[in-house]
Parts: C-alpha cells; structure tokens; sequence
C-alpha cells in the first residue's frame, strides 16, 4: 500500500500558517455610533415576526425562501442557493473552484475576507491594483492564465467603493472563458447599476447578495448566489446542509415581502449621506475616494494622522475603520453612512471638531 508522506504538523491544516482570525482594530474605548462594518439602517419593527415553535426545534428549510427570491430577481429557484450571508456565499464559490495548483485572480484592494478563502481553498491569490477610478479591466483580463480557475470582482468595491459597469463585468467574463467569474454585490442597492441581471445573463458568472447591508439584516446572516443552474449547484453541494437558521429565514422572508419601501426610503437616505461626507472630507483636508456604496474612503496624509482622527472620534463613541497594515490603504480610514439624520450630524460635528 503506497502511503502519504510524513507531515510537519499533523495537529492543524498547513493552510493555517498563513491564515488568522478575522479581528478589524479596535477602537480600545466604548463605541456608541459604530460607523466600521459596513451594516446597513436598522430595520424598523415590521422585519420582526411571529416565531413559532417549529421554527425553533426543526430543521429549516430554505426551498420556499429561495422561489421567493427567485420571484424577486426574475429567474427560476435551481438558479437560485441561500447562503449565510454573503461571507458564506463567497467561501463555497472558492471551495467549488479552487485546489492547491489553481489560481484566483482578484483585484486590490478588496474585501478582505477573499484571500482568506482563496488560501483556505488551497489556490494561489494573483493581485491586480485597483486602488480607485476606472475598473482595470484589461488588466484583469491579462492576469487570467492557464492555471486560473476563479476570478472574484467585488462591486461597488469594498473598502474603496468604486464600482464596475455592466461592461465592464462583461469584458472579464469574456476574458475568463470557462472559469468561474465571482461577482460579490453586497453593496449593489445603493449603486447606479445593479448586475444581479447580468449574471443571470452570462453562463460564467455567480453573483452573491447579502441581506446585511441595505436590507439592515446583518445580525440575521442571510445572503444567496445567483447564477447558472450548475453552478450554484456546485455551491449547494459545498456548502453546510442547514447553513441558515430556521428564525433568520422567517425575518429575511418577511422583510423581503414587506420592507421594499422602507429599504428604498433608507438606501436614499445613505446616497444623499455618501454624497454630503464626501463633500465634508474634501473641505476638511482628507482625500475622499469616488463610492457607490454605503461609506466612503478618506485618505489622509499619511498613517499617524489617519490613526489621530480614529483615535480622537473614539473618544466622541463613534468607531470607524482604520487599516493600520502596510499597502494601499495605508492611512486610510472607512466610514460608513448610518442612513440617520441624526447620527449624521453627530459625525458631521465630530469630524469639525477634530479637524479645525
């Protein structure tokens, strides 16, 4: 019988030695307004419901809330799987695609928990700079090579906010033959353009949706792909058999049913934000990068200013996301819109006030 060659560590996966938990800095001082992850305006009441018993002791089934979802994006449910967010949704299309050999081609900066999966995958990240502006499309197209097997487009791009046009998306997924284009639009209400169509379009391409964001249902963990009946069939096959819980199902189901309006009415309200914080960051001396999401990036003149102003709104209970590592984000720092009149202005006059 021909055995394995020995290992290193036979306690833990080799993949390991390059992969940590996620853990974004902390503010290190309690953080009453958290304007650092990206989570969209509270629901009001109405995305609360009724939770019976079976909801809590049985299995969940996710069938009908996929032909519902289904019904919402114009396409049939075996085109359709739900996921636990979109984290999840994105995980699965690695595992699906990717094994030690293979490549990912990806652009960044990106969200960052994508590399992570390309390395727990077993693939082999191939970066492409897209540190803000046009979508670098031919770029990407000539990082696609013989040994790629996924390529992940994030759009509007989280931490940046750039975006990419339909023709854009199109361009790449041209480009990729065969391979497996990853579309993440978790930020894709508050854009322009929503390609949720257009990867429904294309045979290559899977695009996974969040509840988190827009939807305001982070704390639920509900999200899906879309795409080509195989291949969400490789991400159904992947993934966990009950991934979602049975009381998140019944609050996403119900609020996708019911909360279009005031979803719509809370998206309005973060794109007239996005556009008075960007105005705002530009007049207080930071570099505001163009977004289509729900936050907007400053750069600041370097790393220790940019960690002063994170420190000194800590100090006023609002939390922001700093990037504190070496790269293009150096001196950077995310903040999200809250999509509240008044929690606007309190990070208006926060931002004043450390700034004059």
């Amino acid at each position: 019988m021909t055995r394995v060659p020995p290992i290193a560590d036979p306690r833990r996966s080799a993949r390991l030695a390059s992969v940590r938990p996620y853990a974004p800095p902390k503010a290190g001082r309690p953080i009453d307004l958290k304007l650092d992850a990206n989570e969209g305006p509270a629901p009001g009441p109405g995305a609360l419901v009724d939770l019976d018993a079976a909801s809590i002791n049985r299995y969940p089934t996710q069938t009908e809330f996929e032909r519902q979802i289904a019904a919402w994006v114009g396409t049939t449910p075996e085109r359709v799987v739900v996921t636990a967010g979109g984290d999840d949704g994105l995980l699965r299309a690695a595992m699906a695609t990717l094994e030690p050999g293979r490549e990912a081609v990806l652009t960044t900066p990106t969200f960052e928990m994508i590399p992570r999966y390309v390395t727990l995958a077993g693939g082999v990240s191939v970066e492409v700079p897209w540190p803000e502006g046009a979508a670098p499309t031919d770029a990407i197209g000539a990082a696609i090579g013989p040994a790629t097997s996924a390529v992940f487009l994030v759009t509007p791009n989280n931490p940046t906010g750039a975006w990419m046009s339909a023709a854009d998306v199109r361009r790449v997924a041209e480009a990729a033959g065969d391979r497996t284009v990853v579309l993440d639009l978790a930020y894709t209400e508050f854009a322009d353009e929503d390609l949720t169509a257009l990867a429904l379009e294309l045979e290559n391409v899977v695009a996974v949706r969040t509840f988190s964001k827009a939807w305001g249902l982070a704390g639920c963990r509900v999200g899906f792909a879309v795409g080509s009946a195989e291949r969400v069939g490789w991400l159904r096959a992947i993934g966990q058999v009950y991934a979602v819980a049975g009381p998140s199902l019944a609050i996403a189901s119900n609020w996708l049913r019911t909360g279009s309006e005031a979803v719509r009415a809370g998206v309005d309200r973060v794109v007239r934000e996005r556009g008075r914080l960007t105005e705002l960051l530009g007049d207080l001396g930071a570099r505001p990068v163009a977004s289509r999401a729900n936050f907007v990036l400053g750069r600041w003149d370097g790393p220790d200013r940019a960690a002063g102003v994170a420190t000194a709104l800590g100090e006023r209970g609002i939390g922001v996301r700093r990037f504190d590592g070496p790269g293009p984000l150096r001196g950077c720092l995310r903040i999200t819109c809250p999509g509240h009149g008044g929690h606007f202005d309190r990070l208006e006059r926060a931002l004043r006030e450390v700034l004059a």
